[in-house]
């Protein structure tokens, strides 16, 4: 009967003394070679058959502890073990153990020092040369949107959580690595309401490396625009309604609102716009158009109509916002518009604008635009303008003026 291994070693350390140098030699030669074979044995086994279902954190971490070598093991691909866990072969899944494998991943050195046990190792076959992290937060289900692909997208996002527990994502590689437009895509829902929640100021994108998200969403270039752009719509009128969800936000001088209207046609735009802003509400919308899309005030006036009964947070009506803009703008002279002069009403005429701390006599009189006809007959219906504010500039005001002035276009 042949003898079992775990007597043949037992047997064997009690005997080593007695054994002959050239055997106890041969027999050390032999038994680096297998534990070498182990080793791949166990590379091979987390590349290609560990499995969320079938196996637990004990035996995976009991795995490593035998053979810390296996988690450095590259595939035929290039692939490390945490890389290889992202993708789903045929039913089978390992997801779940990249939290595990990153925490042994650190103190094992996988990757490199500065890999975070290989989160931030590239993946070989991506030509973009994006790292584990990216791909993690990126990747989608092939088949059909439905029950299998909200599955893999919810225990991505589990991941990415424990990964934050760890301390093993931070939320400055949410700006390094532009995770928030990976996670842009409907079957990746999940993930990307984990980082637009953890990072609400990457849907604003300012001073970002990134396009817009908003922009990102409606390029021509995209499929699943109309998806794509009412989850980013969605998420920023949740942290940010009163900039209506950066809506009117520009690239190139071409407002979102409009990318959209040209890309995925007014009427299929404006049906996600009021899903994402319901009239209902009183988001004084056409207040921001004629602030930022003058162009499209008509088009969303339509879905809009008792916008116009509205008053901004400035506690503006829709017409003095518009005449402030019309002034702002210097596209109004009184030579040939006086009757938009003539018929402004006291309060247009006496409020100041808030968004530049100028009255409308001093909006007409700014830039290479001023028009010292309007100015006259805007002072002539109140001269008492003349001198407001100036003692404000003890406190700052006056230089913050000053710089807003700059701003006007």
């Amino acid at each position: 009967m042949s003898q079992s291994v775990d007597d043949f070693f037992t047997q064997l350390q009690q005997s080593r003394e007695k054994v002959p140098k050239k055997v106890t030699s041969k027999i050390n030669e032999i038994a680096r070679k297998a534990i070498e074979e182990m080793s791949k044995a166990a590379g091979k086994f987390l590349h290609e058959d560990l499995d969320d279902d079938k196996h637990t954190e004990e035996q995976v971490k009991a795995i490593i502890e035998l053979f810390p070598e296996s988690l450095s093991q590259e595939d035929e691909k290039g692939y490390l073990p945490i890389q290889s866990a992202l993708f789903t072969v045929s039913g089978r899944s390992s997801v779940t153990f990249v939290p595990l494998m990153a925490r042994e991943g650190c103190r094992l050195g996988v990757g490199g020092e500065e890999s975070r046990g290989g989160l931030l190792s590239i993946v070989p076959t991506d030509d973009d040369g994006d790292n584990t992290i990216q791909w993690l937060s990126g990747c989608c289900f092939m088949g059909e949107k439905g029950p299998a692909s909200d599955e893999y997208d919810r225990k991505r996002a589990q991941v990415l959580e424990k990964l934050r527990d760890l301390n093993l994502l931070k939320k400055a590689d949410i700006e390094e690595y532009g995770l928030v437009h990976n996670a842009l895509h409907p079957k990746s829902q999940r993930r990307f309401d984990f980082f637009t929640s953890w990072d609400p100021a990457a849907l604003e994108g300012r001073d970002s490396q990134w396009m817009k998200p908003i922009h990102r969403a409606i390029r021509s270039d995209r499929e699943e625009k109309e998806e794509k752009f009412e989850m980013v719509l969605k998420a920023g009128m949740e942290y940010f309604p009163e900039r209506l969800g950066f809506l009117f936000c520009k690239k190139d001088g071409i407002s979102a609102c409009k990318k959209a209207f040209d890309e995925i046609g007014v009427d299929k735009a404006m049906k996600i716009i009021r899903t994402c802003i319901p009239p209902s509400d009183d988001h004084p919308i056409l207040h921001h158009a004629i602030r930022h899309a003058p162009d499209l005030e008509n088009d969303i006036a339509q879905y809009y109509p008792d916008a116009v009964f509205l008053r901004d947070t400035n506690n503006h009506t829709l017409s003095q916002v518009e005449f402030y803009m019309n002034l702002r703008r210097g596209k109004r002279t009184f030579k040939n518009n006086s009757c938009f002069f003539i018929k402004a009403t006291d309060a247009q005429v006496n409020t100041m604008h808030p968004e530049t701390g100028l009255y409308p006599f001093m909006l007409a009189a700014v830039g290479n635009k001023s028009d010292l006809a309007a100015v006259y007959y805007l002072l002539s219906r109140n001269p008492k303008l003349v001198g407001h504010g100036e003692n404000k500039d003890s406190d700052g005001a006056g230089s913050s003026r000053k710089r807003q002035r700059e701003d006007i276009d």
